[in-house]
């Protein structure tokens, strides 16, 4: 039975995508069109050919056009759709790539989904423009897949138009992969638990950018009081930006050199490492439609604790870790005491069992399932 043909728009390949683009390959012929500037491209984060290797589908790459911020206007979309002929069309956000496949689909006939990322507190705090734009998008199309099961009744709930249904489909990787990724990277773990002196620590892991949204200030904060009475605690921040060199002065004024590591900026197995190091990974964000980085410190075995602005936080249950309320002081603080009294010391470097509630695998037949029924 030949394949149906599904042809995806979206502005890079990333990490935390490719195994699911990997994954549809096993049910459909996919075609990626890939429409980020070369500007966004070069500012993001990590290694994108090492990405692109990864790729077991046909992609391609494509920033000849109008940029309207990171949106391209150009007659690509329309080639490439007209060329691929695709049975089913996944468009991402409300975008001009959406708007495009919407246009055409009149003419070529093919089912339209698109997947937007925000948190549930960006569903619901759009703005009026924005919330035109997601009432045609929903009018128009066959289905929006989203990240958070509770935007999935939100708009059932708001819109309940019928002919477009939601699919609650969250960013995450495939555990096997992510546990050999682990697993591949424990001598240098080893190496960092001998450098750092972490044996008999308990190591609390950031990782993201070092800028105002991820809010790393209040993290530090939290940490130096806690310090005072657990001087076992080590905090390492993994990642760069703007302020890195006042979250520096603050750990030399709370003389707290020896206690806070900042790595800069890490990507695959030098990032992989420090996952099998960190016991408790913090996310305390001011604004975060998903969050990956949960994902991963899920399936490594880390404890997580997310503010309530982080997307991911759908993937957090009283067993893996704790939901603080965001930019608040005391939350964060009664949710990070809690969760150190309730670990023991860095002893033993392993690849430990994964904290993840949810299954790749089964998301991905569920996704299947809808986009083809739908």
């Amino acid at each position: 039975m030949q394949k149906k043909k599904l042809l995806i728009f979206h502005p890079y390949l990333a990490p935390y995508r490719i195994d699911l683009y990997n994954a549809l390959t096993k049910v459909f012929d996919v075609m990626v069109l890939l429409t980020g500037s070369k500007k966004e491209l070069a500012t993001l984060g990590y290694d994108l050919q090492a990405v692109n290797r990864q790729a077991a589908f046909s992609y391609q790459y494509y920033s000849k056009g109008l940029f309207v911020g990171r949106h391209l206007i150009s007659s690509i979309y329309y080639k490439v759709i007209k060329k691929f002929k695709p049975d089913i069309l996944l468009a991402h956000e409300l975008g001009i790539n959406t708007l495009f496949a919407i246009l055409l689909k009149s003419i070529f006939k093919h089912k339209i989904f698109v997947t937007i990322d925000d948190s549930l507190k960006m569903s619901l705090n759009y703005s009026k423009l924005r919330e035109h734009l997601r009432k045609f998008v929903i009018t128009h199309t066959d289905g929006l897949i989203v990240v958070h099961p509770d935007i999935k009744i939100f708009l059932a709930q708001k819109y309940g138009i019928k002919g477009c249904k939601y699919h609650y489909l969250p960013i995450i990787q495939d555990e096997k992969t992510l546990e050999n990724k682990f697993c591949d990277a424990l001598p240098q773990s080893q190496d960092i638990l001998e450098k750092y002196n972490f044996l008999g620590k308990k190591v609390i892991l950031f990782i993201g950018r070092l800028i105002e949204d991820k809010n790393p200030g209040l993290l530090l904060d939290v940490f130096a009081e806690l310090y005072k009475n657990n001087t076992d605690l080590r905090l390492v921040f993994i990642g760069d930006g703007v302020l890195k060199n006042i979250l520096k002065d603050t750990v030399t004024s709370n003389h707290l050199t020896d206690t806070v590591c900042f790595t800069g900026r890490l990507t695959g197995t030098d990032l992989y490492a420090w996952y099998n190091i960190g016991q408790i990974f913090v996310l305390p964000s001011l604004h975060e439609p998903f969050g990956a980085v949960v994902n991963e410190a899920l399936v490594a075995g880390c404890k997580v604790i997310v503010s309530d602005s982080v997307g991911a936080s759908c993937l957090i249950n009283e067993n893996n870790g704790i939901i603080f309320k965001t930019n608040d002081y005391h939350s964060l603080e009664n949710a990070l005491s809690q969760t150190i009294t309730n670990i023991l010391p860095l002893n033993k470097l392993c690849v430990r069992s994964s904290n993840m509630n949810e299954s790749f695998s089964v998301h991905v037949s569920q996704f299947t399932e809808f986009v083809c029924s739908s």
